[in-house]
């Protein structure tokens, strides 16, 4: 095969060569290619090109999404920014008391632990979990606090035991400081009632009760920043990958050969 350079001046006066010209445009590039096969009676054929097949580069993907750096910082501020104000402004504050009770386990006539009552209270540990948020508690509760239903104030109480003791939390969270305080205070006091009353159980004390405060334990302000500022993140970079992805064009004169599968011969700039 024998490739020809094609001058421009020659172009103009042959104008039937055209059609057997191969311009590609490449951002402000162009790019013109020309392949002989074969010259007979002053016709030339021109072979098709193979077909192209794409391939990712991660490297030329990681220079795509440092192409879009810029928009990539301003949608990190932006969400980081709407993330921030959107949590002040548009989430109400929550408040969280708390409140918890110890199994005292029995003292022995030698003055030491009785071995079976700590048995036994570490199996009601379980069950007093259970029954803290079982329906008639709550329904006391919710009348002694003025909530509607047993399903309301069960909704704001959490009950937790910290591993391997006998200590039991009560937390009630609220976007009212007094009434997450009443909540905690009131499930106490009405389980350790009621578990006096029905199941003879005297062993149950309050360690410490639940107080006022209104400093907001929710929402988390600094939390809900960060994952904004990540989505914003996300979105640019996802932005800046599908550009690259759709992107067919050829910029350079190492592209323009790659996917011809011939050499360039002359770059004509546009004007």
């Amino acid at each position: 095969m024998v490739y020809y350079l094609l001058v421009l001046n020659r172009v103009y006066e042959t104008l039937s060569l055209l059609d057997h010209i191969s311009f590609l445009k490449v951002g402000r590039i162009g790019f013109m290619t020309y392949k002989r096969v074969e010259h007979n009676d002053a016709i030339l054929n021109v072979s098709n090109v193979e077909d192209y097949e794409d391939v990712i580069d991660l490297l030329e993907l990681f220079r795509a999404i440092l192409k879009h750096i810029k928009l990539i910082i301003v949608l990190c501020i932006l969400f980081g920014i709407g993330g921030f104000f959107g949590t002040k402004l548009l989430i109400s504050p929550t408040y969280t008391a708390s409140t918890s009770i110890y199994l005292t386990p029995q003292i022995s006539e030698s003055g030491s632990l009785d071995y079976n009552s700590q048995m036994a209270n570490s199996k009601l540990v379980t069950n007093a979990v259970n029954l803290l948020t079982q329906n008639n508690i709550m329904s006391e509760v919710a009348k002694d606090v003025g909530l509607e239903s047993a399903d309301s104030v069960k909704k704001l109480v959490s009950v937790t035991n910290e591993s391997n003791t006998e200590i039991i939390t009560i937390s009630a969270t609220t976007t009212d400081p007094k009434l997450s305080k009443d909540i905690a205070n009131d499930t106490v006091s009405t389980f350790i009632r009621t578990m006096q009353k029905n199941l003879n159980v005297r062993n149950i004390e309050v360690v410490d009760k639940a107080k006022l405060s209104y400093i907001p334990s929710g929402p988390n302000v600094k939390k809900n920043t960060l994952l904004a500022t990540m989505v914003g993140f996300v979105l640019g970079c996802g932005y800046a990958t599908l550009r690259f992805l759709f992107d067919n064009r050829l910029r350079t004169k190492e592209e323009a050969e790659k996917y011809l599968g011939i050499p360039v011969f002359c770059e004509i700039p546009e004007l």
